[in-house]
């Protein structure tokens, strides 16, 4: 008589929470769904309390909630669960890690006076750029051009002026700063043949 008055008990909940949904459900295509969650709902409504009396000779535990595993062997799994998520983590930090140094080369190819950029971006543990390394190549100016046109030799590569180098420098490293929000990461930024 008490495993009739359990199944009906959950029977009777069951029903009452199926009818406040379907008032709740608008007409669509979710009510079949929600009916046949239902429908297994009171399947394990009435199972339940009749596979516990007729298996109620056999102890049919969980153990895993007080699963003891010995030291040593605990160890190892913890050294190979190590191993494993720095596998994980590896890969993708190097794939951010060139994305972010593609997106900086880019948005430096922006700046006048800048015919291409190299960029080289180092990411600490929780994937925080730490430092980013710049190599810049000048675009060749106006008076490389002249130089070029009168034939003077060694004037292939661009040159810049200390001025023209630290103008450069700036505008970089405050529109990166100012884009990326790098306000504590270290930039370097080099001249090549400059």
């Amino acid at each position: 008589m008490a495993i009739l008055s359990e199944i009906v008990r959950n029977i009777l909940v069951i029903v009452l929470i199926a009818s406040f949904l379907e008032l709740m459900l608008p007409e669509g295509t979710l009510r079949p769904l929600v009916r046949f969650a239902i429908g297994l709902f009171i399947l394990i409504a009435i199972m339940s309390p009749l596979v516990g009396v007729l298996f109620s000779d056999r102890n049919i535990n969980i153990e895993w909630w007080n699963l003891h595993i010995d030291p040593g062997q605990e160890a190892q799994i913890m050294e190979q669960g190590e191993k494993i998520n720095q596998q994980i983590w590896q890969s993708p930090q190097e794939v951010v890690s060139d994305k972010v140094a593609g997106q900086i080369g880019a948005v430096a190819l922006l700046v006048p006076g800048v015919e291409e950029v190299e960029a080289q971006v180092v990411l600490n543990e929780a994937g925080v750029v730490e430092s980013l390394q710049l190599v810049v190549k000048p675009q060749v100016n106006s008076r490389g051009e002249e130089a070029s046109q009168v034939g003077l030799f060694g004037e292939s590569e661009a040159t810049l002026s200390p001025e023209e180098q630290e103008m450069i420098r700036s505008k970089l490293s405050t529109i990166i700063k100012n884009l990326y929000g790098f306000d504590n990461t270290l930039i370097q930024i080099e001249f090549q043949g400059g």
